[in-house]
């Protein structure tokens, strides 16, 4: 597969980003999969986001929590151990009311939508996405400082040559 890009060849099929320019080359398999034609995705209705679900059962457990604490707190009255019983079972539901609430806080103000949902809540094909890798950063080889070759030094004669020289003009 060549990048559609750059013209680059990849090295194999299953590359997700061009090697070369960074292009995300996922749609270019998909595409090349199923003979040119981009598949669409089905919207599943009954899907719904995250953030969506957890605010969902934060609710539900808020409301029934403190729904059984308040039916507790009817048992204020009784005398003997079911007093206790009521009390101790009034303020842990309470408490665990307060859970659900700080958690459906917590989806609401953290949690993020899904980034391919619209607002009707179908979903739709997913936008191309801006290339992951950063661009192709060259520098071109005749900018560089070429080294000296250090095999190769300026002819010279060598000490020992020097050395009897020197001896043979005593």
């Amino acid at each position: 597969m060549f990048c559609p890009k750059c013209s680059q060849a990849q090295s194999s099929d299953e590359m997700r980003y061009c090697s070369r320019c960074g292009f995300p080359l996922e749609t270019v398999t998909l595409l090349l999969n199923s003979d040119g034609v981009l598949p669409t995705q089905q919207a599943n209705p009954n899907r719904r986001s995250h953030r969506s679900r957890v605010a969902t059962e934060s609710s539900i457990l808020t409301l029934f929590s403190w729904a059984i604490a308040i039916i507790c707190t009817l048992g204020f009255d009784a005398h003997g151990i079911y007093e206790g019983i009521a009390k101790i079972g009034a303020f842990t539901f309470f408490l665990l009311g307060f859970i659900g609430l700080f958690r459906f806080l917590y989806a609401f103000l953290f949690l993020k939508m899904d980034p391919v949902e619209t607002k009707s809540g179908q979903r739709s094909i997913a936008e191309p996405k801006p290339a992951q890798l950063p661009p192709q950063q060259t520098i071109p080889i005749s900018d560089f400082q070429r080294r000296t070759n250090t095999r190769e030094m300026v002819p010279q004669p060598s000490v020992t040559e020097n050395t009897t020289r020197l001896l043979e003009e005593e």
